[in-house]
């Protein structure tokens, strides 16, 4: 592979590897699993990187890849949900991530079912719009749209005593 390559992938590690890590994490709610994922991402994406034709972003491409890497560690036989506390593991790469309202929100939207919780991470976490959100996960806008709202009303009902004065 020619070094311009070399250096498109390493670019795109340094722009998206630690929200690519985020967002596996509260996929697979295990940082080693997620560590896993990310890797596995950046090897399709090298493999694939000269197929890439810009059709979309970079950050919407390789969310893709990682939202498959996440689920083929999910379809596989000795993946299962991890016993350790969500807020023990999350990953430490900034102190912004550790800040204890992000721990506990982050600890909510993880213990979503995982059509709320894919809506939520794409969404908020890597900031994507309703329709590169509708797109990755193959569902109509409507339907990211109706999953967020979802997702924002069992999120209020579990953190209502620490963030919502009703």
């Amino acid at each position: 592979m020619s070094t311009t390559l070399n250096e498109k992938i390493t670019e795109m590690f340094r722009e998206h590897a630690d929200s690519l890590l985020r967002m596996s994490f509260l996929y697979l709610k295990d940082r080693h699993l997620a560590e896993d994922a990310v890797q596995e991402t950046f090897l399709n994406a090298y493999r694939n990187l000269e197929k890439f034709k810009g059709n979309s972003s970079e950050k919407t491409w390789l969310t893709r890849i990682a939202i498959n890497a996440c689920k083929n560690i999910m379809r596989s036989p000795g993946y299962r949900h991890p016993h350790t506390e969500l807020t023990e593991q999350i990953p430490d790469n900034s102190v912004d991530w550790l800040n204890t309202e992000r721990v506990s929100v982050s600890a909510e939207v993880g213990k979503l079912p995982l059509k709320y919780r894919e809506a939520v991470l794409l969404y908020y976490y890597r900031e994507l719009t309703t329709e590169e959100t509708a797109k990755l996960l193959k569902v109509p806008r409507t339907t990211v749209e109706y999953r967020l709202r979802r997702a924002k009303t069992l999120l209020r009902k579990t953190l209502k005593e620490c963030y919502f004065n009703e």
